[in-house]
């Protein structure tokens, strides 16, 4: 009787909480997913730190999830021209970027394929200067941009640099504002068969497209129109659920127009983070209506996103850890709250806050946040991230500013980038730190390596000891560091000592020739981790064990058994323990004493065999909490006492 109460008490939690984005089948980032296998670097012996270690990183068993490729994705803009110079295209080919996104930003809404139509107005609102008491904005030329030109990056230029960097992915934004501004009979209808016609013209080429940029925000066209020339009785100003009903339009055309040519494409829509708390009242109801009108014709969702408001180094870097999981549960709110299908999360536009000085914004603390960013985005289970931008003037990955010495060279985070993906198997696994200014990310390798990304985002140098089973003989390290120019925010990054050149910002010379420091196990994996510094581990795969918290494991044998945590009582973590006779999805959860829901531990598919996961209950008070096991047919609970 006592199993049935809990199954009934804790059944309508799991009814709501399964099926999340990325978590389950039917996510089209997934679909053609990929076992890896490590590529060990060419490395020199080096020798272990002498000092005992400041901090232990701890590398679990428990499977977080697959790791979708298309986060390690990028973006161009149009109107920074044909990005077809030869340096450039090399050294994208050098990233390797699993998708480019274009044409990119706002010039999305004003950016017309094949050439601008007849039927566009030659003024248009500028929704930034809306007077919310008159109802009443300005109005300026409207500047269409034509994809025929060759002063922009034409689709058949966007083409050429993806064939001719190796990126075979592509993401591409329509123009949805069309569908709002345009003077004809039924401007959605012309909107949308034009977006069909260029699915036409990329014949199968580009699998991913999204429907608008940023449309909600007043700075985009189409946010306010004026209704004295529209002609199929829209609004004055746009809403989530107007939106909603033309996505479905857009849909409609352009996958009718991709079964013409045999090609199978994913179509996005946007949703937006905060929507409540927004300054802009059009956000406040965007996901309600959206959600209401959209049904389940959205393949993903997409979002955009900048981090970071305060310039300092500290906060760039701690704003990275916690707003990509603090959006992604805000939005899996919003999909409970307004009965919307789950799907996977496309962060299509981010980089550092957009008021960040170009100092900044080109340092080696950019590429750091880049670093965390992708890594929280794999934590958390985003699809497919799109970083803004490649290339620009001044601020972005790639400067095309006119000294011809610096000319499309690349700033800081490409180096970062350039070894990142190659450090990322094919799962992600959870990890738990002694230090909260030392990150720890680590992925499995289906060849049995074990990838491992470290993070200082502390001033304080730093020895960490990685505790895990099941390493090898041997780890190897890459470690990137920031100069001594411009106090917070060097422009330079070296990497195992290997600094740069005149006319670059990194090693670039040296490229893909660094070495690794490569160390033996012996029975610890210990590395340095200098301040404000990042470390990329690849740690060979057999049957050493560098922790003790397998040692206490239970003898495994063929049912499912939750054990009971250990330390019980505890603060502030404790581990808890389960056993799996077969391969299978696993929930496993935390429950405060009337029932709601604190913590979700696990929730992926895991191989049968014994595991183990950390609750660190730091942001809890003390008191009676309870963990479920959710695995096959199995629902089990067990209680746990916190006592600070």
């Amino acid at each position: 009787m006592k199993r049935i109460i809990h199954s009934i008490f804790f059944g309508a939690v799991f009814l709501i909480t399964m099926n999340l984005p990325g978590e389950d089948s039917g996510n089209c980032f997934l679909e053609d997913f990929e076992l890896k296998t490590a590529e060990f670097p060419q490395s020199v012996n080096a020798g272990k730190p002498l000092e005992p270690a400041s901090v232990v990183v701890t590398i679990n068993t428990d499977t977080v999830g697959q790791i979708s490729k298309y986060v390690f994705g990028n973006a161009i803009a149009a109107w920074a021209g044909a990005h077809n110079h030869p340096s450039f295209v090399k050294d994208v080919g050098l990233l390797s970027p699993t998708l480019i996104r274009m044409p990119g930003g706002s010039w999305s809404n004003g950016y017309f394929w094949n050439g601008i139509p007849d039927d566009v107005p030659d003024e248009i609102y500028d929704g930034t200067t809306y007077d919310a008491t008159t109802g009443k904005a300005t109005k300026g030329l409207f500047y269409g941009q034509s994809g025929t030109s060759g002063s922009i990056t034409t689709p058949d230029q966007y083409y050429a640099l993806r064939q001719n960097a190796g990126v075979s992915e592509g993401l591409i934004t329509v123009n949805y504002a069309y569908a709002r501004y345009g003077t004809s009979e039924d401007p959605v209808a012309q909107a949308a068969h034009l977006a069909a016609d260029w699915v036409r013209y990329d014949n199968g080429r580009t699998k991913f497209w999204e429907i608008g940029n940023e449309n909600g925000g007043p700075w985009e066209y189409g946010w306010m129109i004026d209704t004295t020339l529209n002609k199929d009785g829209q609004p004055v100003i746009i809403s989530g659920e107007l939106y909603g009903k033309h996505f479905k339009v857009f849909v409609d055309s352009m996958k009718t127009a991709a079964r013409e040519i045999g090609a199978t494409i994913y179509i996005g829509g946007q949703v937006v983070i905060y929507g409540p708390d927004s300054w802009n009242f059009v956000d406040k109801t965007w996901n309600e209506g959206f959600f209401k009108e959209v049904g389940d014709s959205a393949d993903f969702y997409v979002v955009h996103s900048y981090f970071g408001s305060n310039y300092q180094a500290k906060y760039l870097l701690n704003v990275a850890v916690s707003e990509p999981k603090n959006q992604y549960d805000f939005l899996k709110q919003d999909f409970r709250k307004f009965n919307a299908p789950p799907k996977p999360i496309a962060l299509t536009e981010y980089n550092m806050g957009l008021g960040a000085s170009d100092d900044q914004a080109t340092s080696y603390i950019n590429g750091m946040q880049a670093v965390i960013l992708m890594c929280e985005m794999i934590k958390n289970n985003y699809g497919l991230g799109a970083r803004w931008l490649l290339l620009s003037w001044v601020t972005q990955m790639f400067y095309s500013g006119p000294e011809a010495a610096y000319a499309y060279h690349p700033r800081p985070e490409f180096y970062y980038l350039y070894y990142l993906p190659k450090f990322y198997g094919d799962h992600a696994i959870s990890t738990t730190s002694t230090s909260k200014d030392i990150l720890c990310y680590a992925s499995k390798y289906s060849s049995g390596e074990t990838g491992v990304i470290l993070v200082n985002k502390g001033t304080v140098d730093q020895v960490v000891d990685v505790n895990m089973a099941g390493a090898g003989d041997h780890y190897y390290v890459y470690s990137f560091v920031g100069g001594t120019d411009d106090s917070e925010f060097s422009q330079y990054v070296y990497i195992n000592g290997y600094g740069p050149d005149l006319t670059h910002w990194g090693p670039y010379a040296e490229l893909p020739d660094i070495p690794a420091n490569a160390y033996p196990i012996d029975g610890e994996i210990k590395l340095s981790s200098p301040a404000r510094s990042i470390q990329m581990v690849m740690i060979e795969g057999g049957e050493n064990v560098t922790t003790s918290i397998d040692d206490a494991a239970p003898e495994v044998t063929g049912s499912y058994q939750l054990y009971q945590n250990t330390p019980n009582p505890f603060n502030p973590s404790t581990l808890i323990g389960y056993q799996l006779p077969e391969n299978v999805l696993v929930i496993l959860k935390v429950f405060d004493i009337t029932g709601r829901e604190i913590k979700t531990l696990i929730h992926a598919h895991q191989n049968a065999g014994y595991h183990s996961v950390e609750l660190n209950a730091s942001d809890l008070p003390s008191g009676v909490y309870f963990y479920q096991l959710q695995a096959g047919l199995t629902c089990e609970t067990r209680k746990l006492l916190l006592l600070k």
